[in-house]
């Protein structure tokens, strides 16, 4: 199915890897145009040399930025409007998470350091491409956490960051609608990514396999199929859906995939 994003000029944070290349690369297979960001500038230009591979070098533009950097969130807008024209038709914010750790580990340099990637990367963002997304209409897609709906211990700065993220989303939804903008945001299971590998790394006790046990689908996610909602949300197609926030976590937000055994009234069993 034609999505409508060929010739549509799109934003990707972390793009460098894990979902955001995925996006990246999903929404340059539809025909669009792609800038792609993160803080490493050489795994930037490998990403970009990749991409730009597979789908046209003038299709891509990889650029080294700190998504708690004000200054260079606006020189990613400025630099792909200069490269690309003067509308952007999708933004997807999209960098990691805060650091793993309980509450009274929490620092207000931790928690400021997290609310600066995380909350006010997305308040910079929309602030710098909203106006070259009044153009001609367009997305704004957020990737959270799925401990926004299932908190964990340990998780306090994430729980609490991506929380925010949702709320301003969900205003922002309301204020931008006049202009033909939806505002979605997709809150992320466990999927195959660096990021998930590294935190693997140091819980040598756990495992992809182990993690997919306890998803009712029984595996963790692939970055593609992350991409594939994402793509169908930014796209033309789903102009009326706006304010959404949801999970793709497999079903692991419903509750456990296991289930009790009942005994049979044969063996004695029955209500007790």
């Amino acid at each position: 199915m034609d999505l409508g994003l060929s010739g549509k000029v799109a934003i990707v944070g972390g793009g460098s890897d894990g979902l955001g290349f995925a996006i990246a690369d999903r929404l340059l297979g539809e025909g669009a145009f792609v800038t792609i960001f993160a803080r490493r500038a050489q795994k930037v230009a490998d990403a970009a040399e990749r991409l730009g591979a597979e789908h046209g070098r003038e299709r891509v533009l990889g650029l080294a930025a700190d998504c708690s950097d004000a200054a260079d969130l606006d020189r990613v807008t400025a630099s792909t409007v200069d490269r690309f024209g003067p509308a952007v038709h999708v933004l997807v914010t999209n960098d990691g998470g805060p650091p793993i750790g309980r509450i009274e580990e929490l620092t207000d340099e931790i928690w400021m350091q997290a609310l600066a990637r995380h909350f006010f990367y997305v308040v910079r963002s929309v602030r710098a491409t909203l106006p070259h997304l009044r153009t001609e209409g367009g997305s704004i897609l957020n990737v959270v956490s799925s401990v926004v709906q299932r908190p964990a211990v340990g998780m306090a700065a994430s729980t609490a960051v991506w929380s925010a993220v949702v709320g301003y989303a969900q205003t922002l939804a309301l204020e931008v609608a006049k202009h033909d903008i939806t505002v979605n945001t997709l809150m992320s299971g466990f999927f195959d990514t660096p990021l998930l590998g590294k935190a693997l790394d140091r819980q040598p006790e756990l495992s992809k396999v182990a993690l997919g046990s306890g998803v009712p689908m029984g595996r963790i996610g692939r970055p593609s199929e992350f991409a594939d909602l994402v793509a169908t949300l930014v796209s033309p197609n789903s102009r009326f859906v706006t304010g959404l926030v949801a999970p793709i976590d497999g079903g692991a937000g419903i509750g456990m995939s296991g289930s009790l055994t009942t005994p049979s009234r044969s063996n004695g069993g029955g209500p007790q």
